[in-house]
Parts: structure tokens; sequence; C-alpha cells
């Protein structure tokens, strides 16, 4: 060999040696079945049947003859996909839709396909499901991406890739069947992954920061090369330092008198606990399921005022929010909506002939059937001069009451949705002078 031809031949070592090693091409795994060929598996699960491929890297002799429990190495790239889409369940407000360079509102029952961004308004809410069962849902001002959903028609392994771009995403994970399986929910600043859980994920695009709260199972938590694992009941903010060290989150909140029906002009409830409580989260909805939300909005105070609702049996889910701006466990309540509003005016004298009449009235609001009852007392005594029951009209006139001090109160009696509610005024005073 030249002294020319070995410099050049040693300049080529020289720039293997140097160069990077190549990346090994991502392959999937197959165990095999019994009575399995290459043949067979390159026809229902490859890429243009491609089996020749499988063949060589697995050094297969016989494409007609594979031994059962042994593993097939697949390059992913030939292995046929399913997509995976999203169903619209349920919506309220002003939800829409990007995909394709379009911008859409959304419709129940639409389906979503990976790279659609979904949004909300203000006072907005959207439920998506997945096939599985599991349940994703996006509160007001929120906006998530579907990123990878696709399941690997060969090995079944399912995997859900979700990008929170700014608000929250509830999600309620049904366990993964396959150790392979994922479930990610990503923000700008964190990953959060589980294998079957109850958990939330939020960003504040402008605080950059993002949390996450774990109601049931474990998440791991992660930015750049830090992570935290959360068990349930914990959480966890991620900002540029990193992500913390788990923190508890707040007790469910319970709420005042739940029993009692719910039967003034307005609904409202008084929520007590936890203490420490920033604020509250409040989500209202016509079924169990929470997938026909009504109302989705935050109270400052423990005195929730819900306005006016049409009567039936309502579900209301609070969780109280922390110093640190997690929300706290949630609780879901019921309670029966009644509309049945009674009140007094005061009474009317007046005379006919020798006879002086005292004429009692009062109002009522909302269905169904009534009668009415009114009892008339005087001033510290028990029992009362006037009882009446069974009255159909809205007003009494009793006639020559003696000089006093009285009170006086009227109850309704209603028949409605199948039962009889019963409601009394406050008593009222009424005085007669000489």
């Amino acid at each position: 060999m030249s002294w020319k031809r070995a410099a050049i031949a040693g300049l080529a070592l020289q720039a293997l040696a140097a160069a990077p090693a190549m990346s090994a091409e991502p392959v999937e795994r197959y165990v095999v079945q019994p009575g399995d060929t290459l043949y067979e598996l390159g026809r229902r699960y490859f890429a243009g049947g491609d089996y020749r491929t499988v063949q060589r890297l697995n050094r297969v002799a016989d494409p007609k003859r594979l031994q059962a429990g042994s593993q097939l190495k697949v390059p992913a790239r030939l292995l046929k996909i399913t997509p995976i889409e999203a169903r619209v369940a349920g919506f309220r407000g002003a939800v829409t839709v990007t995909a394709g360079g379009r911008t859409l509102p959304v419709s129940t029952g639409m389906m979503l396909n990976e790279g659609a961004v979904v949004a909300t308004g203000p006072n907005a809410f959207l439920r998506l499901d997945l096939p599985d069962g599991t349940h994703l849902s996006l509160p007001s001002q929120s906006r998530v991406r579907l990123g990878k959903m696709t399941m690997v028609e060969m090995t079944g392994v399912v995997r859900r890739d979700l990008e929170v771009q700014s608000g929250r995403l509830e999600s309620a994970v049904t366990p993964l069947r396959n150790p392979r399986d994922s479930y990610t929910v990503r923000t700008p600043m964190s990953v959060s992954a589980v294998r079957g859980t109850e958990f939330r994920v939020a960003y504040d695009t402008q605080a950059e920061r993002a949390s996450t709260e774990v109601i049931e199972g474990l998440v791991a938590v992660s930015a750049d090369r830090q992570g935290e694992d959360v068990a349930a009941a914990y959480g966890a903010v991620t900002t540029a330092a990193g992500v913390s060290a788990p923190i508890s989150l707040a007790a469910a909140p319970n709420v005042a008198n739940l029993g009692r029906v719910q039967d003034e002009q307005a609904v409202r409830f008084q929520i007590s606990g936890p203490a420490a409580a920033r604020g509250y989260h409040v989500r209202l909805a016509a079924d169990a399921g929470f997938v026909e939300v009504l109302d989705e909005t935050a109270s400052d105070t423990p005195d929730l005022a819900l306005g006016e609702l049409p009567d039936g049996v309502y579900f209301l889910r609070l969780a109280a929010m922390d110093d640190n701006g997690l929300l706290g466990l949630p609780a879901t309540y019921a309670f029966e909506r009644r509309l049945n509003t009674l009140t007094t005016s005061a009474p009317v004298a007046s005379r006919d002939g020798g006879l002086r009449r005292y004429k009692f009235r009062w109002q009522v609001g909302g269905a169904g059937e009534r009668t009415y009852r009114l009892q008339l007392l005087r001033d510290g005594a028990e029992a009362p001069v006037v009882d009446e029951a069974g009255l159909t009209m809205q007003e009494l006139t009793i006639t020559d009451l003696p000089p006093g001090v009285y009170n006086w109160r009227v109850m309704s009696r209603t028949f409605a949705g199948g039962g009889y509610y019963e409601k009394w005024t406050p008593l009222e005073r009424f005085e007669i002078g000489r």
C-alpha cells in the first residue's frame, strides 16, 4: 500500500471513530402465539405486509415456523396503527374545536381525532369520553390539544398524550391493562403520567406555572430531569425552578342543611371548611356523572349563590382552593329543588256596618296544588284563637277580633312531584287598638 492510500485509509478510520453512533430504530416486541406465521402477522399487522424486514431482523429461517412464546422485534414504523377518537359526551356554553385549520362549534356526539384543539369560553364546560371509559373534563377558560391518540393493532398498546395549553384538564382514567399503555398530560412546564387514576392538571400561562392534583392513584410528575411521585390527596406545583415536593390537598368542603329542599326564589348554600380555603370551585350538573353540566363557577366566600333553577334534582361538586393555587379533594352532593315561596302582606282592616273586618293575605310561587292553613295567636299564648285549615284561597277575613296584640302565620301544603311539601311563614305581629 502506498503512503497516500495509507493516509486516506487512516483519515477514514478516524472519521468513523469520531462519528456519533446511529440511534437504534424504535421497536415493539410481540410474543408469538401458537399458530402464528410471519406471513399471517405481516398481512394483519405490518404496513404493506412487509414481513421480510421482520424476518431479517429476528433471523427467522422459515417464516412459516415460529416458536410459540418467543419474542419478535418489530420496527415501530412497520406496525399498523388505529387512531383513537374522543367523543363529545356533553358541553355547555361556548366550546370550540380547531382541526384541519378550521375552528367549529362542538356538538354532542362529535368525534375528535389526534391534533384537535378544544377550548372552552367563560362559564363553559366540556366532557370528552374515550373508548375505554376514560373521562376528560375541561372547565371554563381551558384549552387542550389532543396529541398522540393511537392503538398498536399487533400488541394492543394504547397511547394517549394530551397537552394543557391553558386552564385545567380533569382526567378519570380507566386502569391501563398493558404495562406499556400510557396516559400522559403535558403542559409547557411539566409532564404527568399515570396508569389509572383520577387527577387534574392546570397551566397558568401568565405565571408560567403548572399544577397537578391527584384524587385517586399515583401520578409521576416530571420537569426536565427532575420529578416527583404524587400520591392520592396530594398535589405538586411546577415552575421554572422544578417540581415541588408533594403538598397535601385541602379537605373536601361540607354543605350546611343539605337535606333541606331548596324552595326559595334563589338557590343558596353555606359552605363550611376547610378553614384556610382561599375560595371554592363549584360545578352544578343535572346528572350524577356530571355529563350535563349546567354551571361552572368560583366563589370567594362560603356563601354560595346559584340563582334561580327549575324544579328537579341536581348535583353539586365542590373543591376548596388553597394558598398554593391547588384545588383540594372534591365533594359531591345531591339536592332537591322545589320552588315554594310563601310570603305575607300586612292585614287590612275595614268596617261593614257595625262589624270590624281584618283581611289576612299571602302570596305563593312555584308549581303544584296547594291548600293553606292560617293560625292566629294572642301574644304569649300557645293555643291559637283561630286555626283554619284546608283553605284554597290566598286570603281569609276574620271579624270582630277583641283589641290586643296577636301573632299570625300561614302554612302552605303543596302536592308536587308525587309528594307533599309543607312550609310555614314566620310569625307576624299584629295589633288591634281599642
